[in-house]
């Protein structure tokens, strides 16, 4: 046993006995079927927070000769699939966190991380001689030789070296000459059984797709049927929430927004922490900085502080993410800085319309800090800030102050879309009740009564009135009032009956003025 070469189980037995974990055990189902196939190499990216390193220290729990782990498993989904028992610590297992090495020794990084390893080979197999020449690759296949038993290689932060800038072209090139002896030499590759490495971006192409072209891609934008381990699906959140006495639809507003083909995503690290601490808040910030944001924005490429606009006001932008090469230094137009902080999980990528947005409240206050910091965005943040007042102007009928508001708002977003086109309209909308979802489940064009309400607003805050809101923009507010009545749009919202606003919005092109009524309900 050694602390690269055949770890122990004792970081997962941390893992399990938290206060919260939640079972991904199965993921090794699905990886036990690509060991020692011609699928074993794969390079898993996701943002930060989500649950990358605990993956790591369950497979080497499960896969290391180097401890036994029956007991620890047995509680767990794994243990009842029919491949449990036929890899459960049965492998010579490497696991390595290659920004451990770059963190501490810089430039020497590769050099250390070979020596760290052989040494640890030398204590793991103290019948086997292992020369203070040899690399990676000539231990293992030395000890494969020796024990003919494969290697699940496990590398965490692979992408140090090309994501950091200040790494120099000779230790870049002295990394991927290792990562091409360790997995394109057909000699290495015939003593590992499965290679799984992890980073925050996908390979990176103009360096060294070349060198892993045989590892599949498992991305954050499209991780397939890796899905379900690429953060908290909805069942878990809900599970943890019921179990925590939390509202559930108040933790959606807060870290869901990450939709992968019909499955939701949640942030697993900042939905942990809230359940610990009993209160839903921003977490994001604590293992991250919104200069992630700031750096690339202020760059402004192909004008896209429009299209950052649109976003804050809640709108989804088109987006081509096939030109990004994964470097973060090299921005050849604006669908690559949105399609690196999609990897990033600074926006969603919805890959049904090619879309991207900011996927929830904890993630827009990260925006919203890069924006205040920018200073290019001075009259969409005082609209922000604005919005604050909005709701409070609703909740007490003040139907003046809400058009009022409204007119402000629609003056300083012209820039968005032309003035009175109706998508500028609901783009005001969005924005002047931005931060409606610290009170509210918001669903627009919400099938309800007769027809569709254009927005009900559901509470999940106590003694918080439900809204159902009408926009006209041929019409008066009064017609939209009536139109929620005559279509009873407020149907399947009798508990808030008596607690309920409905509000009717108007906005006349010729006069550019807004309107608004509301009325009890």
């Amino acid at each position: 046993m050694g602390f690269y070469v055949n770890p122990d189980n004792r970081k997962f037995k941390e893992d399990i006995s938290s206060q919260i974990y939640v079972d991904k055990t199965m993921l090794l189902a699905l990886l036990n079927s690509r060991i020692c196939t011609r699928d074993k190499f794969l390079c898993v990216s996701r943002p930060r927070r989500f649950g990358k390193t605990m993956a790591e220290r369950m497979m080497a729990a499960y896969y290391s000769k180097g401890c036994d782990s029956a007991r620890l498993f047995s509680g767990f989904k794994i243990a009842s699939d029919p491949s449990f028992a036929n890899h459960l610590n049965k492998y010579n297992v490497i696991h390595l966190d290659a920004n451990r090495f770059w963190s501490q020794y810089g430039e020497r990084a590769v050099g250390m991380m070979a020596k760290a390893v052989r040494d640890d080979f030398a204590e793991s197999f103290p019948e086997i001689r292992f020369k203070k020449t040899w690399d990676i690759a000539d231990c293992m296949m030395e000890a494969y030789k020796k024990t003919l038993i494969p290697f699940v290689v496990i590398f965490d932060e692979y992408d140090v070296f090309f994501r950091d800038e200040k790494a120099s072209d000779g230790i870049v090139k002295g990394y991927l000459d290792m990562l091409n002896v360790l997995f394109k030499s057909d000699d290495v590759s015939s003593c590992i059984a499965l290679a799984y490495l992890t980073g925050i971006l996908p390979i990176i192409r103009e360096k060294a797709q070349s060198k892993l072209n045989n590892f599949k891609e498992i991305t954050f934008l499209d991780p397939g049927r890796f899905t379900p381990f690429t953060g908290f699906t909805e069942e878990e959140v809900k599970a943890l929430c019921e179990e925590h006495s939390m509202n559930f639809d108040e933790c959606r507003s807060w870290y869901d927004g990450y939709s992968i083909k019909g499955v939701e995503i949640y942030a697993p690290r900042s939905v942990v922490y809230a359940m610990e601490d009993g209160e839903y808040k921003p977490f994001w910030n604590q293992t991250s900085q919104y200069g992630a944001i700031l750096d690339p924005i202020m760059l402004d490429i192909d004008g896209m502080k429009s299209d950052i606009e649109a976003m804050i006001t809640g709108n989804s932008i088109p987006i081509n993410t096939t030109s990004f090469l994964n470097t973060p230094s090299k921005f050849g137009c604006k669908d690559d800085v949105f399609t690196y902080l999609c990897h990033l999980g600074y926006l969603a990528y919805d890959s049904v319309s090619q879309t991207c947005s900011i996927p929830n409240r904890e993630v827009r206050g990260e925006w919203i800090n890069a924006l205040s910091a920018s200073g290019d965005y001075a009259l969409l943040l005082k609209s922000v800030e604005a919005s604050k007042s909005v709701l409070e102007s609703v909740w007490s009928c003040d139907a003046k102050a809400v058009a009022d508001a409204l007119s402000s708002m629609h003056e300083r977003v012209t820039s968005i879309i032309s003035y009175n086109d109706e998508a500028c309209f609901q783009s005001v909308m969005r924005l002047a009740f931005f931060y409606a979802d610290c009170y509210y489940t918001i669903i627009s064009e919400c099938p309800s009564g007769k027809g569709y309400a254009d927005l009900v607003f559901i509470p999940y805050k106590p003694n918080i009135p439900a809204l159902v809101i009408e926009l006209k923009v041929r019409g008066t507010s009064e017609t939209a009032l009536e139109q929620i009545r005559d279509k009873r749009y407020f149907a399947g919202l009798d508990k808030y009956v008596g607690n309920m606003l409905l509000v009717g919005i108007s906005y006349d092109k010729d006069t550019k003025k807004h309107d608004c009524v509301i009325e009890k309900a």
